[in-house]
């Protein structure tokens, strides 16, 4: 898993990562606060802000190493269990109703959010039957993190142009 790149001398590394990924859903939900209308984004924008949490939690609470026993975890593994808990479910609804409730809007009607909310619910599918049986679990759990920064970055992309403004300088004949 890509959290236990916390524990180690570079730890602080995924640290960080987790914050930037948090930092990210953040900004994006205040950013979509305007735009994501009716319900589903209503309670898509709720789900971004549990995503935030749960990153954070992970990024502040490193994991225990997995070979440690169970029974034992720390406080700080028992936190980044509930990050876990929170961040990732809360991140698979959030791509999902948000890619709906914007899906027709005039500036994300083109973004391709849907087929990206798809790719990170792929890789939870194909990810939860190997971690269940504790191998080969890596290379989906690094696609759904890269799947959802793609997801962030085409859902705020639209937020990024500026918009149109007429020409409204008054010429000297009109002063």
């Amino acid at each position: 898993m890509i959290s236990e790149y916390a524990i180690g001398p570079y730890g602080v590394v995924m640290g960080v990562s987790f914050g930037a990924f948090a930092l990210g859903s953040l900004a994006l939900l205040m950013a979509l606060v305007g735009s994501a209308r009716g319900w589903l984004g209503r309670l898509g924008l709720a789900c971004l802000f549990l995503t935030a949490v749960g990153l954070a939690l992970g990024g502040a609470f490193p994991m225990d190493p997995t070979t440690a026993d169970q029974s034992r975890m720390s406080f700080s593994g028992k936190m980044h269990g509930v990050g876990f808990m929170v961040g990732v479910p809360g991140e698979l609804l959030a791509v999902l109703f948000i890619s709906l409730a914007l899906r027709r809007e005039a500036p994300w009607s083109g973004a391709r959010l849907l087929p990206w909310a798809a790719a990170v619910w792929l890789s939870v599918v194909i990810m939860v039957p190997l971690l269940m049986r504790m191998s080969y679990f890596g290379i989906p759990n690094r696609t759904f993190m890269v799947a959802y920064g793609i997801w962030v970055i085409l859902a705020a992309r639209p937020l990024t142009r500026a918009p149109q403004v007429k020409d409204r300088s008054v010429s000297a004949e009109g002063r």
